[in-house]
Parts: structure tokens; sequence; C-alpha cells
């Protein structure tokens, strides 16, 4: 499945089920993320203004039953918005999301697979 390309927005934007925040630091994203580790069914949402590095728009992430965090990307190719995934530690995951957040993130693409639907 392809997703739509997303429009440009003015700054990063944080969501779970139960915040969208459009203000916000490092320890409002390490909040959500721990919350997400503890909250069943919960998943976390970092969404650049536009695409970075690899053309990574957001990344996103729950955790799974068994205690593994599921870690996706969003990538930005010539036909729309591709996810891809990763089964993660808990401190893989928050350094993704970090990185991402500072604009340094860089990937080993064959790390990920693509999400099938």
């Amino acid at each position: 499945m392809v997703f739509k390309t997303m429009k440009e927005q003015k700054t990063f934007s944080l969501s779970s089920q139960e915040k969208n925040l459009m203000e916000f630091g490092t320890e409002e994203l390490e909040d959500l993320l721990e919350n997400m580790l503890v909250t069943p069914d919960e998943f976390v949402v970092l969404t650049a203004p536009k695409a970075q590095g690899q053309q990574i728009r957001y990344v996103q992430a729950r955790a799974k039953d068994d205690s593994e965090i599921k870690v996706e990307l969003g990538v930005e190719e010539s036909d729309g918005t591709h996810l891809y995934y990763k089964i993660c530690e808990e401190e893989e995951c928050f350094q993704i999301f970090l990185d991402f957040f500072a604009g340094r993130l860089k990937v080993k693409m064959d790390e990920f697979q693509p999400v099938q639907f």
C-alpha cells in the first residue's frame, strides 16, 4: 500500500492516541515514548515539516506484546509514501526518534522491510 505524500508543515508534529503536539522538545518526545511502552495499543508518530535525509517524512512506533517495539519509517518515493519497519529494542527506538528530531537520522534501509497490509 502506498500513501499520499503529505503537504509540507511549518514545524514538527508529535502525536499519540492522547496528544497531538506542534510545540514540544525532547522531554515531551521521551515522555510519549515511555508512555507507549506501558500503555497497551499506544503509538507515537513524529512527523517532520518535510522529508529529511533519506526522504524520511515520519517515524512511528508501537510496543508489541512481547516487549519488542515496531518502528516504522514513512519514506517519500516518486509514487507516494511507503512504510518500512524494523523490530527494535527500547534504546534503539528512542535513538531513532531523537536523531530524526535533530535532523541527523541515518538508517541502513536494508535493515527495514516493507510493511504489508
